[in-house]
């Protein structure tokens, strides 16, 4: 066993966690929240194929998080001009309050990491983890290739 390894998914999983379980008021779950944030923020239009890319699910994982968030109105559908049997996503007014109230809350502990580390190097901490992903998510669509 390689300890150098073992220590490192130990930190990693012990900064997810610490990120992940905080006590935040919100009505859905994180995977939702994620979503949400993401469609809010974009500036290309958001399908479930596009979710189902940028998070790394399945587009069946995509479209059950998209039912739960037009569930709680928080989203709507309108068909894609482009293709007929896909959907666009626009997120209502209750969703970007739930965005707007939720964020601030969501967000502090990235705010702490960049107050306490300083720009440089949180933008170094944010570059890594960029390039980490992508890097899982090749890997991911190979294991995928091969399966």
């Amino acid at each position: 066993m390689d300890h150098d390894i073992n220590m490192a998914a130990m930190n990693i999983a012990l900064f997810c966690r610490l990120n992940l379980n905080k006590k935040c008021a919100i009505p859905i779950r994180h995977s939702e929240m994620g979503v949400l944030i993401y469609a809010n923020l974009a500036k290309e239009p958001v399908t479930p194929v596009t979710i189902s890319s940028r998070f790394g699910i399945s587009k069946p994982s995509a479209t059950a998080i998209l039912k739960i968030l037009k569930e709680h109105q928080y989203i709507e559908h309108r068909p894609s001009q482009i293709d007929g049997r896909s959907y666009i996503i626009t997120v209502t007014e209750k969703g970007r309050q739930l965005v707007e109230t939720a964020c601030s809350e969501y967000t502090k502990s990235i705010e702490l990491i960049r107050a306490k580390m300083g720009n440089r190097d949180f933008t170094q901490l944010l570059e890594l983890i960029e390039k980490a992903n992508v890097i899982l998510k090749e890997n991911t669509r190979l294991n995928e290739l091969h399966t």
